[in-house]
C-alpha cells in the first residue's frame, strides 16, 4: 500500500472557477507532514467581491506572482508523486 499522499487545496477568483488565486500542498509520508508548498497565483483573470471576502486575497495581492502555466513546471512532480487527495476533491479537480 502506498504511503506518500499529496494534499492539496485551491482557492479561486470567481464564479468560473477555472482560474487559481492560490494553492497549498502537503507530501504525507508515513502519516508525517513532511513538505509543505504554498503560493500566492496570478490567475490573469478578475476578482468577485464574494471570492476576495471568502478567501482574502486581492488583485493586488497576486498581482507580481506566477501565472499557474509558470508554476505548474515546478508543482507538476510534486502533485505526480503519490495519491492525491483533497477535502473537496471535484471542486479542487476541476479547478
Amino acid at each position: 500500500m502506498d504511503d506518500r499522499y499529496i494534499a492539496f487545496d485551491v482557492e479561486t477568483p470567481n464564479y468560473a472557477n477555472d482560474r487559481i488565486s492560490a494553492i497549498g500542498i502537503s507530501v504525507i509520508e508515513a502519516g508525517q507532514v513532511t513538505s509543505d508548498f504554498y503560493t500566492l497565483v496570478n490567475p490573469e483573470a478578475h476578482f468577485d467581491p464574494f471570492n476576495i471576502q471568502l478567501t482574502g486575497i486581492t488583485p493586488e495581492m497576486v498581482a507580481d506572482k506566477p501565472t499557474f502555466p509558470e508554476l505548474w513546471e515546478n508543482i507538476e512532480p510534486i502533485l505526480d508523486s503519490g495519491l492525491l487527495i483533497a477535502h473537496n476533491a471535484p471542486f479542487d479537480m476541476g479547478v
